[in-house]
């Protein structure tokens, strides 16, 4: 049975309105709806309302939709759902090419990333500008057709793209990356990509490949990336990761030995860690010579599972 998520970004609030989107008429009417709210993005980050010297707390700087006067035409306008019936909306201030050189209602908050910011923020609001970042980078990235390369327009407001040339629905794109924490006796493994600063270490992680589960995912890119051959996959808990726009999904598996052959093209060190090391890690100890991921990262909750079970 799956635990509790305490992931960041999840447990979003809204109710997505699948079934409303198409509808022109209703998606127009939301924007009038009394306390209806819009958070706007520049360049990939939300307008958050900070207090003056005080960079451990903030919010959302939540705008009335009617707001949306004050961006260029063609910025791309999303409705993420509704919450107890107050419609949420999200809009690219900086996309399309058209936007002007200061960021809209930047004398009112400050646009931060979400990635720096994160900690600060309360779960639900986390969630969804999670989901509002996802979508507007999706929209970003997405403008033109796969299929036959003409544009494409926003449609269901913003739930998908369409290309009137060719007639095809292009949508959010999702891609899914296993991430494992491999079990021997009393220690986990943890390695070190080619990319990580010095001295961190997290769980193992790939993408999935086309024709496979996750959990065959997880069993192949450990052995390929360690050596490491594993039983017993055990899912424990996913997390939306909107950096782009990947689904981590977590795992926990029996490692059949703890001899390790690297692959130098993607891990750089590997070591296997006691459990009383990880433990003495998530309850604040330092140590020079190895880091753990923070709570932000899927990798840290897994680490804490792992500890607590």
């Amino acid at each position: 049975m799956p635990v509790a998520n305490p992931n960041y970004f999840t447990g979003n609030p809204l109710e997505r309105l699948s079934e409303k989107r198409g509808d022109a008429a209703w998606v127009e009417a939301q924007l009038s709806t009394a306390g209806g709210r819009l958070i706007p993005f520049w360049k990939g980050m939300p307008l958050i309302e900070m207090p003056a010297g005080d960079s451990a707390t903030g919010q959302p700087l939540w705008l009335n939709p009617m707001a949306t006067s004050e961006f260029a035409g063609d910025a791309p306008l999303i409705l993420l759902g509704h919450k107890n019936g107050t419609p949420y909306f999200a809009i690219d201030g900086s996309g399309n090419g058209s936007a002007p050189d200061s960021a809209p209602f930047s004398d009112m908050g400050d646009y931060k990333s979400l990635r720096e910011i994160a900690h600060i923020l309360e779960r639900d609001d986390l969630a969804i500008l999670g989901q509002a970042l996802w979508l507007l980078d999706w929209h970003r990235r997405h403008r033109f057709c796969a299929n036959c390369g003409a544009p494409t327009e926003m449609r269901a407001a913003g739930a998908l793209r369409y290309c009137g040339s060719c007639e095809t629905e292009h949508f959010p794109r999702t891609d899914p990356v296993a991430i494992v924490l491999p079990i021997h006796d009393d220690a986990c493994l943890l390695g070190r990509g080619i990319n990580f600063p010095a001295n961190l270490f997290s769980a193992l992680a790939g993408f999935m490949e086309p024709g496979e589960t996750l959990e065959e995912c997880a069993v192949r890119e450990v052995y390929e990336e360690a050596g490491v051959r594993l039983t017993d996959m055990r899912y424990i808990f996913s997390q939306p990761w909107p950096f782009p726009s990947s689904l981590m999904v977590g795992f926990f598996a029996a490692a059949a030995s703890r001899e390790l052959t690297l692959d130098p093209t993607e891990i750089a060190a590997a070591r296997w860690v006691p459990k009383a090391e990880i433990s003495a890690l998530l309850n604040g100890e330092r140590r020079d010579d190895l880091w753990i991921p923070p709570k932000l990262a899927i990798a840290h909750q897994l680490l804490a599972v792992w500890v607590n079970e």
